[in-house]
């Protein structure tokens, strides 16, 4: 019962994570905001600041931001239908970016506290019948000067790199290595080995990796570097999901969601912020789905609204939003009984 709260108020804190997105965004444009809630259902404490009232509701799944003219046409200049389209798409767009944020930011907290691992000169294992091998290169040596380079004292990842490079510049030509082995150090000549599938010149060894912490400012730079590659590989997910479907076996519901959270805080922080990272990535990059309810959809009638130089007929809009938002829910029901049955 411990996990299942605990999951609920991780998931909220992320979809909210994407609510002050909005929130923020509208107050920085200057869109008047009504109400911005935490949770869902029946009020339980309220706080009212200069314009926006701040509430605390009962059940701990997600929460909202009402701006004024959200839904109804209102004359207030303030108001979210009376501010500039560019101004709207801000408002829409800054949900899914406030996702990404968070994951960068959560993954640079991992990168600081708990390390990376990160390619290391040490040798991991060696290719049998490779250059490497008949010099006689051994597993656990460490490459410490390669084409009198010397790269003993690089941080691990900048000395494979540099290593990488050495041999592409020096192409089939025979080079000079040494390895630090047992305190001891050993020369050796190798002739590199030209690699069709990877287009390189190569020695025969696999590197092994080593945990390494990283500042904060080098954690963000690297953070958004892989969070840019998870997305790139989420989006090539999803592409395969619509129009081939592959993996819809594992879509995953809220029922289904809350439980591996539940599993990962039962692990730890590190797991749990590793399915936060995921979940949050995947909230962003759901949400700007060009679908009616979603905010993607929102942004695809704000774009045709900023062509048109008008807005679209409210009614229609609303009734697009509304089958969008059946759909979606339909969906949720679907995804919610596998969830439960499988």
């Amino acid at each position: 019962m411990l996990n299942i709260l605990i999951a609920l108020i991780f998931l909220s804190i992320i979809i909210m994570i994407h609510e002050l997105g909005h929130f923020l965004t509208g107050k920085l444009v200057g869109i008047y905001a009504e109400e911005f809630s935490i949770g869902m259902g029946p009020r339980l404490l309220k706080y009212e600041g200069k314009e926006t009232v701040y509430s605390l509701r009962a059940l701990p799944i997600g929460g909202y931001v009402k701006f004024l003219g959200e839904d109804d046409s209102c004359n207030d200049p303030r108001a979210f239908n009376n501010v500039s389209v560019w101004k709207r798409c801000l408002v829409v767009a800054s949900g899914a970016l406030m996702n990404f944020i968070f994951a960068i930011l959560l993954l640079s907290i991992l990168f600081s506290s708990h390390g990376i691992y990160m390619p290391s000169p040490t040798v991991a294992d060696v290719i049998e019948n490779s250059p490497a091998n008949i010099a006689g290169i051994k597993q656990g040596d460490k490459i410490v000067e390669i084409g009198h380079v010397n790269i003993n004292n690089m941080e691990p990842e900048k000395a494979v790199k540099t290593m990488r490079d050495v041999l592409t510049k020096n192409g089939p030509q025979q080079i000079d290595i040494t390895v630090l082995r047992d305190d001891s150090y050993y020369d050796m000549v190798i002739i590199p080995q030209y690699n069709e599938d990877t287009n390189l010149y190569m020695i025969g060894v696999e590197f092994g990796y080593e945990l390494k912490k990283l500042s904060f400012g080098r954690s963000i730079l690297m953070s958004i570097s892989q969070i840019g590659k998870m997305s790139t590989m989420m989006l090539k997910l999803l592409g395969n999901l619509i129009f081939k479907h592959e993996g819809i076996e594992d879509i995953m519901g809220p029922v289904g969601i809350v439980g591996e959270i539940g599993k990962a805080a039962e692990e730890g922080a590190e797991q749990l912020m590793q399915l936060g990272i995921i979940i949050s990535l995947n909230l962003g990059i759901l949400n700007l789905i060009p679908f009616p309810a979603l905010d993607g959809g929102r942004l695809l009638l704000l774009l045709i609204e900023g062509v048109r130089g008008k807005p679209l007929n409210r009614e229609k809009e609303g009734l697009i939003n509304l089958v969008g938002f059946a759909l979606l829910l339909l969906l949720m029901i679907v995804i919610t009984f596998k969830d439960i049955t499988g």
